[in-house]
């Protein structure tokens, strides 16, 4: 994939995998805080905690949509200093998203399943690919769930869910 872009395919599950299945799969679980930063300037940004395994990473991230699948896309390491200066910027409209990241290999890719906390009861796959024209296979846990691809549907585009009241989950 080339420098600073994101081709990324995105699938909606009617629920999680079982802690078996993940296992078989060698899923590691991340968690995620992630909050969106006002901005004016057509980017989407954000800045996200990321604990693995007693491990806590800072990162700041500026997208913006190219075409489709595909985006520009910039990230840097944070200390942990500068993560809590970014929070001064969190954009109002949008609330802290909470979720459990189960990163595990498959066919070749690196799939990321988000199982949500905030807002509840979604989940979603994510898969980084080399190529709008790439299809991922799936594994068969996934595939029992899969409700349908959401890739070019923006409100699964987290910035977007983030807009999500309490209320809708």
């Amino acid at each position: 994939m080339p420098a600073g872009l994101e081709i990324e395919r995105k699938y909606l599950l009617s629920g999680v995998p079982s802690d078996a299945e993940l296992a078989d799969l060698g899923a590691q679980p991340r968690r995620i805080e992630q909050v969106y930063l006002r901005s004016d300037d057509g980017w989407v940004r954000r800045v996200r905690k990321v604990e693995t395994a007693g491990r806590t990473r800072y990162v700041a991230t500026r997208k913006r949509e190219i075409a489709g699948i595909v985006r520009e896309e910039h990230e840097e390491e944070l200390d942990a200093a500068a993560y809590g200066r970014c929070l001064a910027e969190a954009d109002p409209e949008r609330r802290v998203i909470r979720k459990v990241r189960h990163v595990f290999p498959f066919a070749g890719r690196v799939l990321e399943l988000d199982v949500f906390v905030e807002p509840a009861g979604l989940v979603l796959l994510e898969v980084e690919l080399e190529d709008a024209s790439d299809v991922p296979l799936l594994p068969p846990p996934i595939l029992a769930r899969l409700v349908r691809e959401v890739s070019l549907e923006s409100a699964y585009m987290n910035h977007e869910i983030a807009r999500r009241s309490p209320a809708d989950g």
